[in-house]
Formats: C-alpha cells, sequence, structure tokens
C-alpha cells in the first residue's frame, strides 16, 4: 500500500468508520506492526479532520505470548487500576475508538487455555462496565491492517515481501479502495445493506431454519428482534462499526436453537487455530462438539455460562468482496465478512427494540445471551439455504444457494 493509498484509507476510516468530528478525541488501539497506519491516521486526525486528542495504546501480541507462558497466575489476574481509569478517562471525554486488528495466526499455539482464560476473564469482568458505555454512547470501529506474520499464513508460499505485498493488494480490493471514488462505493453499499435490514425487520421472523448438506438448524428469535446493518447512528452521527461490513445481523433467543450446525471456514481465536468443525445444540446450549480439536474448543468455551450459547446471527452473501477472493484470511474481522455466521457469546442490546436500561436487563427481558466473549465463526456455503417463518406460518426464503433471495433482491 503506498503512502497516497494509506492516506486514502486512513480517510475512509476517520470519515466514514468514525464519523470524526472537529475537536474530538480519537483512541487507537494497535498493534506495533501497524506503525504506518497508526502514524497516517494520527496525521489525518489532526490534519484534515481537526481532531482533539489522538490516544494511542500499543499492544504486542508477543508479550501477551510471554505473559501467558511464564508469569504467576495471580499477575495474570492482575488488572492495574490504571488501565481502567485510561478507559475511563477518554470515554470521559467521548472519544472515537478505532481499534486495529491484525492477526498473529498460531502465535498462542501450545500454550495452557486455561491460563489465557483466566487472564481473559480478568480483563473481561474490570473492562466491560466501561466497555458497554463505550457501546452505548461513543462511536467506534475496527479496521484491518496486515502484518508480515499475518501475511505469511495466507500467501505461505510466496516470501515475506511479496506475501506482505499481496495481503494489501486483497486488502484494497476489499475495502473498495481501488474504485474511482471509495467513500461513494460505500455509501452505495451501506445503502444496500439498509434496504436488506429493513425488508427483514418488516416480516417479523419467529424463526429461522438453516439447511445445507452438513447444517441442519433452527433459530428462534426474540418477539422484539431487530436487525441491524453496517452503520449505526450515534446522536446526529452514522459511523460503522466494522471495516469491512458485509452482514445485516440481530440476536438470537438464547434458549431457541436445536439442530446441528457447520462451521465452515478456519477460526482464529486469540491466535490459537481451528479447523472447521460441527455444532450440536438444543435449547440454545452447545451440547456435543465434532471436531478432532474439540478439547481445545471446550477450554475456550469454558470462560463462562453464556459462552456456550449464541449471541448473533449474521446474513451476509457469497457475492461479498471477501468471499470472491476465495481465500481463507484468519482473520474474524475479513472472514466473517465473507460468509453467513454465528457468534457463541454475548449479544448487542441493539439487537432487539428495548432501549433505556442496562445491558444485563435488556438480556434478561428479551431472552438473549449474555457472555464475556463474542466469537463469531462462519457457516456461508454455495448450498446454505435459509427460510423465514413468519408468525402467521409463511415460509418466506431469505437465502437460496448462499445469497439473497428474490424476495431480497
Amino acid at each position: 500500500m503506498n503512502d497516497k493509498t494509506l492516506i486514502l484509507y486512513a480517510r475512509l476510516i476517520l470519515y466514514r468508520g468514525l464519523n470524526l468530528r472537529e475537536g474530538e478525541d480519537l483512541v487507537i488501539n494497535a498493534p506495533i506492526t501497524a506503525q504506518d497506519f497508526v502514524r497516517a491516521l494520527t496525521q489525518e486526525a489532526y490534519k484534515t479532520f481537526k481532531s482533539g486528542t489522538v490516544h494511542v495504546n500499543w499492544q504486542d501480541p508477543v508479550l501477551s505470548r510471554l505473559a501467558y507462558a511464564y508469569a504467576k497466575e495471580d499477575v495474570l489476574e492482575d488488572v492495574p487500576e490504571y488501565i481502567v481509569d485510561r478507559l475511563k478517562d477518554t470515554v470521559g471525554r467521548k472519544a472515537a475508538f478505532l481499534t486495529v486488528s491484525s492477526s498473529f495466526p498460531g502465535l498462542m499455539n501450545g500454550l495452557d487455555q486455561k491460563r489465557i482464560q483466566k487472564a481473559n476473564r480478568a480483563m473481561g469482568k474490570k473492562l466491560k462496565p466501561h466497555q458497554e458505555q463505550i457501546a452505548r454512547t461513543c462511536k467506534w470501529s475496527v479496521a484491518a491492517y496486515p502484518s508480515i506474520q499475518w501475511a505469511k499464513k495466507v500467501y505461505p508460499d510466496l516470501d515475506d515481501s511479496d506475501a506482505l505485498l499481496q495481503l494489501h493488494e486483497d486488502l484494497i480490493t476489499i475495502m473498495r479502495l481501488d474504485e474511482e471514488k471509495p467513500i461513494d462505493s460505500w455509501t452505495n453499499h451501506l445503502n444496500t445493506l439498509e434496504q436488506k435490514r429493513r425488508k427483514l425487520n418488516e416480516y417479523r421472523f419467529r424463526r429461522l431454519e438453516y439447511s445445507s448438506d452438513e447444517t441442519d438448524l433452527t433459530v428462534e428469535l426474540p418477539e422484539k428482534h431487530l436487525w441491524v446493518s453496517g452503520a449505526q447512528k450515534r446522536g446526529d452521527d452514522i459511523f460503522i462499526p466494522n471495516m469491512p461490513t458485509e452482514e445485516v445481523f440481530t440476536a438470537p433467543l438464547k434458549t431457541g436453537v436445536n439442530g446441528k450446525l457447520k462451521v465452515t471456514r478456519p477460526l482464529n481465536v486469540r491466535g490459537t487455530l481451528l479447523q472447521p468443525f460441527t455444532l450440536h445444540f438444543k435449547y440454545g446450549e452447545v451440547v456435543k462438539i465434532d471436531s478432532p480439536e474439540k478439547d481445545k474448543i471446550e477450554k475456550i468455551i469454558a470462560l463462562d455460562k453464556g459462552a456456550r450459547f449464541l449471541g448473533e446471527v449474521a446474513l451476509v452473501p457469497k457475492e461479498s468482496p471477501i468471499n470472491q477472493l476465495d481465500k481463507v484470511y484468519y482473520n474474524t474481522l475479513l472472514d466473517e465478512n465473507a460468509t453467513c455466521h454465528f457468534a457463541l457469546g454475548n449479544a448487542y442490546p441493539m439487537s432487539v427494540k428495548d432501549k433505556g436500561q442496562s445491558a444485563s436487563e435488556i438480556a434478561e427481558r428479551n431472552n438473549i445471551n449474555r457472555s464475556l466473549i463474542h466469537i463469531d465463526f462462519m457457516v456461508g456455503s454455495n448450498d446454505l439455504t435459509i427460510t423465514g417463518i413468519t408468525e402467521d406460518g409463511q415460509r418466506i426464503p431469505i437465502f437460496e444457494d448462499g445469497t439473497w433471495s428474490e424476495n431480497f433482491s
């Protein structure tokens, strides 16, 4: 990605992703491998958008591995107050929050998953109230940026520089940066997603039925469920939480998922790479896992009781630019936007029509899931069919052969 394209990318994220306003603080959470992108973002925030203070929180995943491997357990569970105070301060400033996502596949292989869970549980409990406040009151977005480690995983037959160049080229296509007017292209794309969202909400489906050669699943929806598309509102501002975004999503009824579900793409969870597997659900809960890596999956979903239930159901057609590239990117931000997906763990309160209360109260009233985790996994395939069942029993095709049916064209 040359300097001109990098600046274009930074402007796209700050304008369309965050809708950054003059005088508004910006918080950037990023791995140290993304320094070029962070510098471009900081330059454009100050120079073009006349932002307030730009706060950069650097992360080094190798340091995290060292802690998981060697630190004493009480150290793993120690969350210093300055971390909480820093988050509280920037939330109080009503900053916009940007997370730069870059994968390091396999980095956590060979580690004791229980130690990783302890550290994640401690951090999650301490920060979750403030993260939920961000979700309710602030603008936020997540954007991808390549690293050599990530590029080599996607393109193992290329040398380091060529693999990194190719992954940059892929990202340019995925983000529509190769189009004449990328921001206009994103506006048109978001309008298309909004049309699908409105149509889904008009039907008021009672349940969804998923069917393919390896999937046979029924998903009940809360009475007050809402389908949400890529763009969201915060006051008069419209922002995009995930860049890219190809999805329309809602929350399932926590106890209303039954049947067999095939995970169709490899899944990278905190540096642990899992090959496709099958989940069996009964009354919403994962009751059986078909996978040679069953023990690893069990440890990941042992974080809390809600980790065994679904929190999101998302629709993505096979025409997605990511799917068209026909690659597995080992990064959930990209891979989830290639195909239809679900998420184990926490449901988003915005997925039901119930405002003004805490996330816990909304979840309890509407029987949607609560958890410290939210792990997206891909289930789309070229033979996937999704049928919506209305309150009066009508069967409406939503997806046929992996894409939107004529009802949503």
